[in-house]
């Protein structure tokens, strides 16, 4: 073999090995992706048209009903302008709260928060910096005892256009990978994860793959009455 066509070879090799590095890295990096893994193994399955209802149980006072629905897949806005993300609009009692929440195939993250009163007036506008995790579903994430930390800046800006930064950490752990649990929409499989957030009250989930979150508890209890996926 010629010295030319040998180091032809070493370049190709060298340039394969690096694309190798990159592909094998696991770097979950930010805008649209293009997710193969079908929507029955997703914790989250968000698509436009998706909607959950869930009884919300008070540590004090009587339970009522909210519900989250996908309005739409846009551009986040604002200091996010750029980031495509699916529009979530929760309903409740005491007005709504719009969320724009970004599937990156291995994870979801929230980008931004708005919450309205019942006169659908904004109160305030919540921008999370990089973003914050809904779920990682990351496979080093979803083993029995996996545990990590999230760091990440939230920027409110309320009705009278005053600016509050305030810098949070949290610490997720995977408490059980296939856990019964029932609710008012029936028994599910669940993944619980244990959220500590530093200035908040400690939290726990439920998510069940192809379905979402059916429990939550913590400052009150949020449980699964009705959902609908396209």
């Amino acid at each position: 073999m010629s010295f030319a066509r040998l180091s032809a070879c070493l370049i190709l090799a060298l340039s394969l090995a690096a694309c190798g590095d990159d592909v094998a890295s696991g770097v979950d990096a930010p805008g649209p992706v293009e997710c193969t893994t079908p929507r029955a193994q997703r914790y989250l399955p968000l698509a436009v048209g998706a909607t959950w209802t869930y009884r919300v149980t008070p540590l004090v006072g009587t339970p009522v009903d909210k519900s989250s629905t996908v309005e739409a897949l846009e551009d986040v806005g604002g200091a996010k302008a750029g980031v495509t993300a699916f529009r979530v609009r929760t309903a409740k009692i005491d007005g709504a709260t719009v969320s724009w929440q970004e599937d990156r195939c291995t994870s979801i993250t929230r980008h931004r928060e708005q919450t309205f009163d019942l006169a659908n007036v904004k109160n305030v506008d919540t921008i999370y910096t990089p973003d914050k995790i809904r779920i990682d579903e990351t496979p080093a994430h979803l083993a029995m005892g996996a545990s990590w930390q999230v760091s990440y800046t939230e920027v409110t800006t309320d009705s009278a256009n005053v600016t509050t930064t305030i810098a949070k950490d949290e610490t997720w752990t995977v408490e059980a990978t296939a856990e019964s649990v029932t609710v008012p929409a029936g028994t599910f499989t669940a993944l619980r994860l244990h959220k500590v957030t530093s200035g908040a009250a400690d939290k726990m989930f439920w998510f069940a793959a192809g379905v979402g979150k059916i429990k939550e508890t913590g400052d009150q209890t949020e449980e699964l009455v009705s959902y609908t996926l396209p």
